[in-house]
Formats: C-alpha cells, structure tokens, sequence
C-alpha cells in the first residue's frame, strides 16, 4: 500500500488514513488501472452516466484499451462498488494474461458469472488473486481498497510485455 501511495497510484485521505477495509468503486478501480498501467489518456467511450463524472478520462481511456467495459450500450455504474469477478476481469485484460494453468478451484466456484470464469481462473493462477481461508472466492463480494491495490501491484508486476517483432536481418554476402 505504501509503495502505490509513493507512486502516486493511489492516495490516501485528508485525515492521513488510507481506510484499507474502505470500499472501492467501478469508477476508482478504472482510475487505478490507468495511472498504475501507465495508460496514455485515449478516446474510448463515454457513457451516459460517466459524462459529469469525474472519472470521465480514465474510464475511457480504460475502455479504449479494451480493460472496461459497462453494463450496457450506456451505463458503466461508476460510483457502483466494483465486485472481485469485476476486478478479475479487469486486471486480467490490463495485463494481457491468458495462462489459467495454475488456476483454484473454489467451494463456491458456482457463483462466479460465466463472463467472468476464464478471469478468474487467470487471476487466480498467476497469484493476482487469491481465495479466501474457508476456501472460498466471493465473486459478488465487494473489494476492499487493500485487496485492490494488493491485487494491482501483483498485475503490475507481472504485466506481459508486448510481443515487438525485429526485422529479421538477412546476410547475403
């Protein structure tokens, strides 16, 4: 949590706490994702209900990149608290993973949308983010501010880099 304080990913409050137990929204968790991927502010969609809003930029530029999306053609839910199958999904696509080889299996695996499984699995077998002591994930449980940022530095810091192809240099001679 210090770490993303002193990097400017996230802050604290006015009162000098950082309220880890604190819920996070939709909104705040697009937010985090832009400024900890390093993002460069695009076009993307804005919705209806994210027009005034001010998290506008960064849910777009989240969109653009294909990291968010809303819940329909024109709601995105911004002051909604993001859900744990939500923050899956989203750090998953943030971080171009796709490798569910080590995936948990979870007692209440059931619950988890089926828009969210393959996420999921992902998350959890590249240790982005884990289940919980009883053996459970609680997909429609809402994150916590520490989980977010716990799970964010974890993404971060496992981030695919992007495949960039050299020009295969051939020797005639």
């Amino acid at each position: 949590i210090g770490q993303m304080i002193d990097s400017g990913i996230i802050n604290g409050y006015p009162d000098g706490s950082f309220q880890p137990d604190g819920k996070i929204t939709r909104a705040e968790f697009a937010s985090l994702i832009v400024k900890g991927f390093n993002l460069s502010a695009s076009g993307g969609k804005i919705f209806a209900d994210t027009a005034d809003h001010w998290a506008k930029d960064a849910i777009a530029t989240a969109n653009n990149y294909g990291i968010v999306s809303g819940y329909n053609d024109s709601v995105f839910g911004p002051d909604n608290q993001i859900t744990r199958e939500q923050m899956a999904v989203m750090l998953v696509k943030a971080a171009g993973l796709s490798d569910a080889s080590k995936a948990k299996s979870f007692a209440d695996r059931n619950s988890i949308s089926s828009w969210a499984q393959d996420a999921v699995a992902i998350a959890t077998s590249n240790s982005i983010i884990n289940g919980y002591p009883d053996g459970s994930f609680k997909a429609k449980g809402n994150t916590t501010r520490a989980e977010a940022v716990v799970a964010l530095n974890q993404a971060m810091s496992i981030k695919t880099p992007p495949i960039i192809e050299e020009p295969v240099k051939v020797d005639y001679t």
